[in-house]
């Protein structure tokens, strides 16, 4: 059974900071190693300095976040909510397309499920090290410094109602953040009817599989070290929750970039993959050309040679992806690339000697330079997609969806003591 309900977050003070623009930050795995260094130089109260800390002297970069937050903490950089308290993040920003558009969601804390529970879901793997680090920034700090996002089922809007009540006053904090997000927070009081709205419901995570699995080890850890008699802070996570029916969920593909295999024969490889695809040269916008055409569909651009459609003909998946995998990702086009095309013609294992790319212009400028030999553009997933793989288990491959914007990091604090 799933329990949503408020907490009592912590939350920069603008007296003591200044601007919001100047400490909250998107989350931690899509900040550039540049992008963490002007971001520590805009503020030394930046989100960064915890959840990218750097080591200082005999401190681990661990230690050095922990030290951090106690700081801002005990000087008043961050102050606690005096009552438990939900809050709404509205993000304003423009689509992929230069489209004005908003999302509505809320932050809460979610009780992390008990083991043979699954009322949260996720779509992807994970890794180990990155597993271990999240893991010893959550254990030095005691807290969740950035939300998971997660997508909740609503086709009948019942908690519109209460996400719609801050059209009525201005917001609490409103940061502008790098990615060109407007962020609107406005904090509101816990409502046992969002605590009843999700006691059924299903919970999709979109961003933050690591940083919930990782909730979940330290939940763990704690429990055998504690033998607590009652429910405690770690046995809930901060999360932004979206409904999957919010116009402004704005999922958008990630192309992929590779060298040319050693010895590929680009009219040796086109001609093969005849076999499953109906292969058309394109000459205009390649990007507007996938996104645009029905069906399975990828762009391809090979260096010195052009740009072409791939368009899956009727074929059984099944027959060409295998049967070691279900119908929910067979159904994926990127499970269609990864195995149909990149692994079956051109010899790669998953993963390999792959760069990921959002912007499809990138992508193939950089073909067209001549730094990468091949790109394949994607279409973008769909919503019903992600939640049909968490729902059959089947880990969608690594990196098939980008949500824009992400849940930024530093407008409310969980603490887990």
């Amino acid at each position: 059974m799933l329990e949503v309900k408020g907490f009592r977050g912590f939350r920069f003070d603008i007296e003591r900071v200044g601007s919001l623009d100047r400490v909250v930050t998107p989350p931690y795995d899509v900040i550039s190693h540049e992008q963490r260094r002007d971001f520590a130089g805009l503020s030394p109260h930046n989100m960064v300095h915890l959840i990218l800390p750097e080591a200082v002297d005999e401190l681990t970069r661990h230690q050095v976040a922990a030290r951090t937050l106690e700081e801002w903490i005990a000087q008043g950089v961050l102050r606690q909510d005096p009552e438990d308290s939900l809050y709404i993040v509205e993000q304003a920003f423009l689509d992929s397309a230069g489209v004005g558009r908003f999302r509505r969601g809320l932050l809460g804390a979610v009780k992390l499920p008990e083991p043979g529970e699954n009322p949260i879901l996720g779509h992807e793997g994970t890794f180990k090290h990155v597993l271990d680090d999240r893991r010893r920034l959550i254990e030095a700090t005691r807290a969740n410094l950035s939300p998971v996002f997660a997508l909740y089922s609503d086709e009948e809007h019942a908690l519109d109602g209460f996400l719609n009540q801050v059209t009525k006053r201005p917001a609490d904090a409103l940061a502008h953040t790098a990615d060109g997000v407007a962020q609107r927070l406005w904090r509101v009081p816990n409502d046992n009817s969002v605590t009843e709205f999700f006691r059924d419901k299903r919970l999709y995570i979109a961003d933050g599989h690591h940083r919930f699995h990782t909730a979940c080890a330290y939940r763990d850890a704690m429990r055998d070290a504690e033998k607590p008699d009652g429910p405690r802070p770690y046995d809930y996570i901060l999360m932004g929750l979206v409904s999957l029916t919010d116009p402004g969920l704005d999922i958008n593909p990630t192309h992929r970039l590779m060298p040319a295999p050693e010895g590929f024969q680009p009219t040796a490889f086109l001609t093969a993959l005849d076999q499953w695809f109906e292969v058309t040269p394109v000459k205009d916008d390649l990007a507007a050309k996938v996104e645009g055409a029905p069906g399975c569909v990828f762009g391809v651009a090979i260096h010195g040679v052009g740009r072409y459609l791939l368009s899956l003909r009727d074929v059984d998946r099944e027959e060409m992806l295998g049967a070691d995998r279900g119908p929910a990702w067979r159904d994926l086009d990127v499970a269609v690339l990864h195995r149909g095309i990149i692994e079956a013609f051109l010899g790669i294992e998953e993963g390999r000697q792959l760069t990921y790319e959002r912007d499809a212009r990138a992508a193939l400028a950089a073909v067209e330079s001549g730094r990468y030999g091949i790109a394949f553009l994607l279409k973008r997933v769909h919503a019903g997609q992600i939640r049909a793989c968490a729902e059959a288990g089947e880990p969608m491959p690594h990196k098939s969806t980008y949500f824009f914007p992400k849940m930024p990091s530093g407008l409310v604090i969980h603490r887990l003591v």
